[in-house]
């Protein structure tokens, strides 16, 4: 059976926007790399010029998990807001690229991943002369807080149940299971955008967050009203959101993880606590090289 192959992006690509957290403009360049460099970071000056080392975007990286996944580099410089961009690389399966960051955080877009993707999609997939890896669970591995959980159990597919439950009568609560293996169902996935209460909003610009966030990058809840005027984009907006963050934060592993992922009430913390159960080095978990699965015939 062949094996699959890494890849990386034909042509670079940038976006712009504002940051979610710091209300400042944001870039953020895609650039092709080479085979097994991974996924690395180079922070900008405003001179246009590479500052400090470059770091990978691993699980090692992360140094706050508040409202967002953010990655310090060994000079001490840090990138906010990293996981919707870090879930729309995962979703289109690109191993190698080299990601250059303008401002302190990455730009929020529309509050989902759909743009990163899209910008993705046009810059074309490349093929890379190396095999793609993947974590591939032997034995269970659970993390807690409370009622919240994170279990991974082993499987051989890559599956993703989520649910939620909030107090608030616009959110409250949901689940979702998705195939991670199965594009055409990942569309809503990627669409999902971030949410907040009104009566938080005050408190998080006092604390230098959220400054940036408007009716145009965020879904907004008052009790049970939403008050974006276009309403939700989808009836499970908001699990698909919490799956999407876990999708991109799990792309710190640095590999695709096979295995049923189920999560409660999910959020960077607690996703972040299970990448680092799963990464250590006793973990039950083996890396293999992924192999193309057959395509079975309709009768």
């Amino acid at each position: 059976m062949r094996v699959v192959s890494q890849s990386t992006l034909e042509t670079p690509i940038t976006l712009s926007g504002v940051g979610l957290h710091s209300g400042v403009p944001c870039r953020v360049t895609l650039r092709p790399a080479s085979a097994d460099a991974g996924i690395a970071l180079h922070l900008i000056g405003e001179d246009g010029g590479r500052q400090g080392a470059p770091f990978a975007a691993r699980v090692a990286a992360v140094c706050e998990t508040r409202l967002g996944t953010c990655l310090r580099g060994a000079d001490g410089r840090v990138v906010r807001t990293v996981e919707h961009l870090l879930a729309a690389i995962s979703i289109a399966a690109i191993d190698n690229l080299s990601i250059e960051v303008e401002g302190p955080e990455i730009p929020v877009m529309d509050g989902s991943a759909s743009s990163f993707l899209d910008a993705i999609d046009r810059a074309g997939r490349a093929t890379l002369p190396a095999a793609r890896t993947a974590l591939k669970l032997r034995a269970p591995i659970e993390v807690r807080d409370g009622d919240r959980f994170i279990r991974a159990t082993p499987d051989a597919g890559r599956l993703l149940d989520v649910s939620i439950a909030f107090a608030d009568a616009a959110i409250g609560g949901g689940s979702v299971s998705l195939d991670l293996d199965r594009p055409q169902t990942l569309g809503r996935l990627v669409r999902a955008r971030t949410f907040c209460r009104l009566a938080d909003i005050e408190a998080m610009r006092e604390a230098g967050l959220g400054r940036g966030g408007s009716l145009d990058n965020a879904i907004v809840v008052d009790g049970g009203r939403i008050l974006n005027e276009g309403g939700l984009r989808d009836p499970d907006e908001f699990v698909l959101h919490k799956a999407l963050d876990l999708v991109g934060d799990f792309a710190l592993a640095g590999a695709p993880i096979i295995g049923r992922i189920e999560a409660m009430r999910p959020g960077h913390d607690l996703n972040i606590e299970f990448l680092r159960r799963l990464t250590a080095a006793a973990a039950p978990v083996d890396r293999l090289v992924l192999e193309e699965k057959p395509v079975l015939a309709h009768p």
